[in-house]
């Protein structure tokens, strides 16, 4: 039998769904999601830290079943406000960040804001800022969603976010999925507010607050955040570990799960997460 949803209700009355699963024994990891997507982009992800790991996904505002108020846009900022609110209410102590493009950066807003309360991150197409290229893309895709529809953003979109070969194989089920995920009965606003929420969003200057330890993986082939955008977050975190990962887009968890499980449990593992501390 499929699980029931699970809501938590924040102070501001928000309601956010989220999933614990995995070692209720083990240390925890919080999965953060792509912008545009929900709690199922790590579903391949997950049977390779359920043994070991207390595992919370959980959707921010306006994404899967969490509420997507009428107001925005949604900064990137507030959905890690809300996140650190959901960490609380859940008791999550001492996570590993597990995140993913827009992940990424609210997983570098919670690290820089609480630079003790996290065990470490493995950050995935993580910039440190969105800057003129990137606001022109996302612009784009809200206007495309606005006119065409969640198919049309995902056309406009897709060659930036898979690697060429995956996309061949895979385009027809990606596309399927997106428009389940974004489409249906579901109203626009909450996934506008979500692009347009990354507007102007720059964290260079704290990114040296981070006292955990970060391994930063950018696929090779990712013509949305590449790899030298990616190095640039590196760079302005002290101690930081940077991999470029080859025959892979934006999305590594979902191209390519099981490899993405094995480098990050070897990094959760401790095997080589002490470096340069």
């Amino acid at each position: 039998m499929r699980a029931q949803p699970t809501f938590a209700t924040l102070a501001s009355g928000l309601k956010l769904h989220y999933r614990v699963q995995g070692n209720p024994e083990g240390p925890w990891v919080v999965l953060l999601n792509g912008l545009l997507s929900d709690t199922t982009m790590w579903a391949g992800v997950l049977p390779g830290l359920a043994d070991r790991y207390r595992i919370l996904t959980f959707d921010s505002r306006g994404q899967g079943k969490s509420d997507a108020p009428l107001e925005g846009p949604y900064p990137t900022a507030l959905l890690a406000q809300e996140a650190w609110e959901l960490f609380g209410t859940l008791r999550v102590e001492r996570p590993w960040l597990l995140g993913l493009s827009n992940g990424s950066a609210m997983s570098l807003e919670l690290l820089t804001a609480h630079p003790e309360a996290f065990a470490g991150a493995v950050l995935t197409s993580a910039m440190c800022r969105f800057d003129f290229a990137m606001s022109l893309k996302a612009e784009h895709w809200a206007r495309c969603l606005e006119v065409g529809g969640p198919l049309m953003q995902f056309d406009a979109v897709a060659p930036f976010l898979w690697g060429d070969g995956f996309l061949e194989a895979r385009h027809g089920v990606l596309r399927a999925y997106h428009q389940v995920v974004t489409g249906g009965d579901k109203p626009l606003h909450g996934n506008l507010h979500q692009i347009r929420g990354t507007q102007g969003w720059d964290i260079r200057e704290r990114l040296g607050a981070i006292q955990a330890p970060v391994l930063l993986l950018c696929g090779a082939e990712d013509l949305l955040t590449p790899p030298w955008k990616c190095l640039e977050t590196a760079r302005h975190i002290p101690g930081s570990r940077f991999e470029v990962v080859p025959d892979i887009g934006h999305a590594y968890p979902v191209e390519n799960p099981k490899k993405y499980t094995a480098r990050i449990r070897r990094f959760l593992d401790k095997d080589d997460a002490g470096f340069g501390r």
